[in-house]
């Protein structure tokens, strides 16, 4: 980490005075962002794939030079090309700038794409430097209440553009799918770790065979290092790959994949990193009862897809989208599926240039054959369940997680969530949302020291953990707010209530919570 921070202040140095272009990426956590992406995506401005985020400013700006062609454009679709034009302006500056303070009374459990505070004080800034080729986010941030050091280094970030390509190294937030209330292989449920990665700038079709057919498409590949520590294995690389592509304007397809590998004490040889990649050999299935077999598996592994389908009916448009992620396989056959679906619609608030958005989101962490659950269950023998399976490994005994969060979807494993949220966003551009959630977290109730469920073969101790509930917890989340510019910065008010909390076995713990913030670009 001490070589990064050093790579990153010898750029600060390199780019000083150079021309100036725009920095590489809109990164997660913008809601109102988002959904202009969305409304430009469905009205054919933006082309390519738009699921997998952060996502390069050089395909939005590609759209909204389109929007400018001359063509006629509804007003709402112009107010969404404003915005997305100040916001692409402010990060075309060779200086730019980005202060965010957050304070709650209580943090959330639920965590959607946007960005909600981690503690009860939550601050951090940055400045970005850009040049032609290189883009420099040098930042800080500060929480109260955590556990080891208040101060971190997230907002900060080194992008490299190598014609097409962008090298990045960082603390980037990753976000992997369409999903709306959470994605299941890479979300900002927690905060983000180091990372060095690679991504496709424009989505340009590839003029070779086979590959032509697939459309625009893009590459997405990093690997980073879970730092934090008192970990089973301390430095875990943990690795990313999505390929994403558009073999139509209306359809998008994305396949993901993650891998957990090394860390301090374990293997990490040659073998290991191929068999981890290839999967070969049920490579992170030991052979049971073999303690050489444990101890040389490749690691932890999870692979899944998303498809989504836009359409307009008239000024409305309509996404539908699903996301499966399969957590185990037998010799490459994958067959241990968590599963989200969600419908996303779209259009305008009258005609003078307001819009609304609405959304409808369904997310089912409990690892089962691909069909569990549909009226095809019976018919292709598709019943089975597998419980604990879910982002839990027996080598990395914390799981798919990083500061006890898990990486994937914020409910964490066996557990489901029925999301309902809507927003306008007016003349103003004052966004006004709500949401209301059914949540039911850990639906077993397996607690949490574990059951001897996963079993070290030296030590014969079960390892079986739940980060956000111990115990089966079953409530309603209902949130609204506000995000209103002003000329001191955006501010953002939400509140939340819960009917019950995690952790909280054979009690009703009713929660509520205000959360206010303050972001100012400059």
């Amino acid at each position: 980490m001490r070589k990064l921070l050093i790579a990153l202040a010898f750029a600060a140095l390199s780019v000083a005075g150079a021309p100036a272009l725009a920095g590489p990426f809109a990164d997660v956590g913008d809601v109102q962002l988002r959904q202009d992406v969305e409304l430009l995506k469905a009205a054919g401005l933006i082309e390519g794939p738009i699921d997998s985020w952060p996502l390069p400013w050089a395909q939005i700006d590609a759209g909204l030079d389109k929007a400018k062609d001359g063509r006629v454009l509804d007003a709402y679709l112009k107010a969404a090309v404003a915005r997305l034009d100040r916001l692409g302006d402010h990060a075309a500056q060779r200086i730019a700038g980005d202060v965010r303070i957050m304070a709650t009374s209580n943090v959330s459990v639920a965590r959607d794409f946007s960005t909600l505070a981690r503690a009860e004080g939550d601050a951090a800034g940055s400045v970005e430097f850009n040049t032609d080729t290189i883009s420099l986010a040098v930042g800080a941030g500060v929480r109260t209440g955590q556990g080891g050091k208040a101060y971190n280094f997230e907002p900060s970030q080194i992008a490299i553009r190598l014609d097409n390509w962008a090298l990045y190294a960082g603390w980037t937030q990753e976000w992997f799918g369409p999903g709306q209330d959470g994605a299941l292989l890479w979300s900002n449920s927690t905060r983000p770790f180091p990372k060095i990665g690679i991504k496709r700038l424009m989505p340009d079709p590839i003029d070779f065979p086979i590959l032509r057919w697939l459309g625009p498409i893009r590459l997405d590949f990093f690997a980073g290092v879970l730092d934090e520590k008192r970990r089973d294995f301390n430095n875990i690389v943990t690795i990313g790959t999505r390929l994403s592509f558009a073999p139509s304007p209306r359809w998008e397809i994305g396949l993901n994949r993650t891998q957990m590998l090394c860390g301090t004490g374990r293997p990490c040889g040659t073998k290991q990193i191929f068999e981890s990649f290839v999967g070969a050999g049920n490579a992170d299935n030991p052979t049971a009862g073999s303690v050489a077999s444990f101890y040389q598996q490749a690691g932890n592994q999870i692979a899944g897809f998303d498809v989504s389908y836009t359409r307009r009916f008239g000024p409305v448009a309509a996404k539908l989208y699903f996301e499966t992620e399969a957590e185990d396989s037998q010799h490459i056959i994958l067959e241990q599926f968590s599963r989200l679906i969600g419908l996303h619609l779209s259009g305008p608030w009258g005609n003078r240039g307001a819009s609304w958005v609405a959304n409808i989101e369904y997310a089912d962490t409990l690892a089962a054959q691909f069909f569990n659950g549909t009226p095809l269950e019976k018919a292709l023998s598709s019943k089975k369940t597998y419980i604990g399976s879910m982002y839990n490994n027996s080598l990395y005994t914390q799981g798919y997680s990083y500061n006890n969060l898990p990486i994937g979807y914020w409910t964490d494993g066996d557990s489901r969530n029925l999301a309902f949220s809507a927003s306008v966003t007016d003349t103003r551009n004052r966004r006004f949302y709500a949401s209301v959630r059914s949540v039911h977290l850990n639906l077993y109730s397996i607690g949490n020291p574990p059951e001897a469920i996963y079993l070290n073969p030296t030590t014969l101790l079960g390892y079986y953990i739940y980060r956000v509930s111990a115990n089966s917890e079953k409530f309603a989340l209902l949130t609204g707010g506000t995000e209103w510019p002003t000329r001191f910065g955006d501010v953002r008010v939400e509140a939340r209530y819960q009917t019950d909390s995690p952790n909280t076995p054979g009690v009703t713990k009713p929660l509520a919570a205000i959360e206010v913030q303050l972001r100012q670009r400059f």
